[in-house]
């Protein structure tokens, strides 16, 4: 683990506080997509009780974004594949049962996703959770189309599914 140095390192003696925060976001990517991500308290089924099961997921982009900002369709995204996912989670969440699956998904210009999409980096190794994680895209299909900036044919994006297991950064 890092010691924390005594004092300021790193900046000028002679800069400004105003330069020295130019200078700082001259690193930042203008309109790069952040991971998109989160998760909560599953709400309960059958029997009158709530289940005590969580499930969180997040979204990543990784195909260079070309300068466009891609956040609020990568939220978009988010959003639909999570009502999909929440409506075919198995009940075996509510009670307990972890996981963590993560897809590949190639999405083209006018928003469908190309067969055999998605693919499955890793899975759970449990098939009702893998088969929740897969649905939720497939039923998703097509999303909306891509912003008309964006001069690419496809994006690709990384989707991680979290069954009663903290993302990470949370």
């Amino acid at each position: 683990m890092p010691v924390p140095s005594k004092g300021l390192v790193g900046l000028p003696k002679s800069s400004s506080a105003g330069s020295s925060i130019q200078d700082a976001l001259k690193g930042i990517k203008p309109n790069a997509p952040v991971a998109i991500g989160g998760g909560g308290a599953i709400r309960g089924g059958g029997g009158g009780h709530a289940g005590k099961g969580t499930a969180g997921a997040g979204i990543e982009m990784l195909t260079d974004t070309q300068g466009v900002d891609f956040n609020d369709y990568l939220r978009r995204i988010y959003y639909i594949v999570k009502g999909n996912w929440y409506a075919v989670m198995p009940p075996s969440v509510e009670l307990g049962e972890q996981g963590v699956v993560s897809l590949h998904v190639k999405i083209m210009r006018d928003g469908s996703v190309p067969d055999p999409e998605p693919v499955m980096l890793y899975g759970s190794g449990k098939e009702p959770l893998d088969r929740a994680a897969v649905s939720s895209i497939r039923t998703s299909n097509p999303f909306p189309p891509l912003p008309a900036q964006f001069k690419g044919p496809y994006i690709e994006l990384r989707y991680t599914y979290y069954y009663n297991i903290q993302p990470p950064n949370q």
